[in-house]
């Protein structure tokens, strides 16, 4: 793939005000082995003139003999495709001068990626530019390989923007054209084609196309919406695509496919009433059926009931390489092999050299957040990608035990079991991670067996619970700086409950001198001076449950802000170390409180 031909083809119909902005973006890529292609609609305008004016020989003109639709003169262009590559660009919109380039500089630095797709930005009816477009499905951070964008693409929509995607020409003899069935989403179900199919996407952040917004596309929105167009192709994809084959992908989706779905009801019937209301005998039916259909999505593959799942591991990483190596040495040395991990790197370094060191490039995926925002929307962006049927956590500087992923499997077998814990223990480690101190092993539920409301005793390195909870009890919330780890705790155990296994599951690393550790090194000394009242805004947000959980909250407030102050002003010995982190957690020191 040294210098392959890329094809670059521009689908027109009576766009002369534009597409000579188009054709020229084509031709001024940094990458000069283009081929680039207009397919005229027959034009009843100057578009067929516009075209004729360049004459750079990269440059072909097909008119057709006839309209063929726009569906058509899609596929078309696949046929008159002449590159080992193909990318789609509209007539009203334009490509970045390194769109092409670095599209095949991703592809060389990763050829196990199928398609490289970036983000775009948004213009006006002249061409001047205005905002980055930001789509939930990307989270606003690269990613490659091995995300479960089948899932995705069904669940939070299209993200993937076609003028940016570099195709292989190869894929369309491989898995068919364009689906002229459908009215308007065929690029949408190309994609979930394509990812149904298992291969591979990678989504750098980075704009390269300028989406041109005026008045055509944006009366098309009562035209495709308000005529029923877009829930008709959106039911239609969802019932092809919630088939028995597609299972194991969608394992534990079903509420968020009933979400998309009712979300696509309400955005034909808010804006457009009575065209709804007018269709209402066609579509109401066609809704049912795709319900019926996302309804058989089963909760729980086959491979889970064996006790063989997929899990999931979310790594947050803060640039900390030592600890994060060792991190991925304890999961290197488990004892039950199917297993991904997912580094969600919330800070500018780059861990993939690591990873690699290790031979875990085929299990370990790195991924960057542009800009660090804190440890929830790193395991927000990790959870997005998941694969597995069941997540575990492991933050970039504790370990687990060689033992834990094996009997995580095992527990959720029993189809009734959806969250898990394990023991934890506090380990305080020297220079190059050799461990001084180790605690007693704690469990850090309440008394009935459930998360503790008053203090942040559980580990969530020690937790584990199917995907499909996520959807019930929600993601980490990213308001929280300080406890967002608790917090969650606290949704998941009280929507399912905690199933406790017998197994050593985390150390939780403390690091030695005291003010090394995360909990002071990462925050400043003003998220700790105010320590006690983020503690006192979590308990307002979950109000204890009796007058005996209540005195225990008040005690354990009152503790809190000395034993921080002692925290922050000591370097003791280990011991010490962990004496201290046990009461910051609410736990005596020789075991559970």
């Amino acid at each position: 793939m040294s210098d392959p031909l890329v094809t670059i083809a521009i689908t027109s119909y009576n766009y002369a005000r534009t597409i000579g902005d188009a054709i020229a973006s084509a031709l001024a890529q940094t990458y000069r082995n283009v081929d680039v292609v207009v397919l005229d609609n027959v034009s009843t305008d100057d578009s067929v003139a516009v075209v004729r004016s360049f004459t750079d020989p990269r440059l072909r003109l097909v008119i057709h003999p006839e309209n063929v639709g726009m569906r058509r003169n899609h596929n078309l262009a696949i046929r008159e495709a002449r590159g080992e590559f193909l990318m789609f660009l509209s007539a009203d919109d334009m490509l970045l001068p390194t769109a092409v380039e670095d599209a095949l500089a991703y592809r060389r630095a990763n050829p196990d990626v199928d398609i490289t797709y970036f983000s775009v930005s948004m213009a006006d009816t002249d061409g001047n530019v205005g905002d980055y477009f930001e789509h939930p499905g990307l989270d606003g951070a690269d990613f490659y390989r091995g995300r479960n964008e089948f899932a995705n693409l069904l669940t939070r929509d299209n993200c993937m923007y076609m003028p940016t995607m570099l195709f292989p020409t190869s894929i369309f003899a491989e898995l068919g054209e364009l689906d002229e069935r459908l009215n308007i989403l065929l690029d949408y179900e190309l994609d979930i084609r394509m990812a149904g199919a298992g291969k591979r996407f990678a989504f750098v952040c980075k704009p390269q196309a300028i989406i041109r917004m005026h008045g055509d596309n944006r009366s098309g929105v009562k035209n495709f919406v308000g005529s029923g167009n877009q829930l008709r192709d959106f039911c239609a994809i969802l019932t092809q695509y919630t088939d028995p084959v597609y299972f194991d992908l969608l394992a534990g989706y079903r509420l968020e496919l009933l979400a998309m779905l009712d979300g696509k009801v309400r955005e034909m019937k808010g804006p457009f009433p009575a065209e709804f209301a007018a269709l209402a005998s066609e579509l109401e039916p066609l809704v049912a059926a795709t319900r019926a259909a996302i309804e058989a999505v089963p909760d729980r593959t086959a491979a889970s009931d064996r006790g063989e799942a997929l899990i999931s591991v979310v790594i947050p990483f803060t640039g900390r390489t030592g600890e994060l190596d060792r991190a991925l040495r304890s999961l290197r040395a488990q004892t039950y092999t199917n297993w991904e991990a997912i580094v969600a790197c919330d800070a500018g370094i780059d861990p993939s050299g690591f990873v690699r060191r290790l031979g875990l490039e085929d299990r370990v995926r790195v991924s960057r957040l542009r800009r660090a925002r804190g440890p929830a929307a790193a395991r927000n962006f990790a959870l997005h990608g998941v694969r597995g049927e069941i997540v575990t956590y492991l933050d970039d500087d504790n370990r687990f035990f060689p033992g834990y992923l094996a009997a995580v499997a095992a527990a959720f077998a029993d189809p009734q079991v959806q969250v898990t814990a394990g023991r934890w223990r506090y380990g305080v480690s020297g220079v190059g991670g050799v461990m001084l101190a180790l605690s007693d092993a704690h469990l850090g539920l309440d008394a009935s067996g459930g998360v503790d409301w008053t203090s942040n005793r559980l580990a969530l390195n020690a937790v584990a619970h199917r995907r499909a909870c996520l959807p019930v009890c929600g993601y980490f919330d990213e308001s929280y700086q300080i406890f967002e780890d608790w917090e969650f705790l606290i949704r998941l155990g009280r929507s399912f409950g905690v199933r406790v296994i017998d197994v050593d599951a985390a150390i939780v690393v403390l690091e030695a001198p005291m003010k090394r550790h995360h909990v002071f090194g990462r925050r400043s000394s003003a998220h700790w001076s105010d320590y006690a009242t983020r503690l006192q805004n979590l308990y307002g947000a979950y109000p204890a449950r009796s007058a005996e959980e209540e005195r225990r909250r008040a005690a354990h407030q009152g503790s809190l802000q000395a034993t921080v102050n002692r925290g922050v002003a000591s370097a003791g010995n280990p011991a010490e170390i962990v004496v201290f982190a046990q009461a910051l957690a609410g736990l005596a020191a020789n075991g559970q409180a």
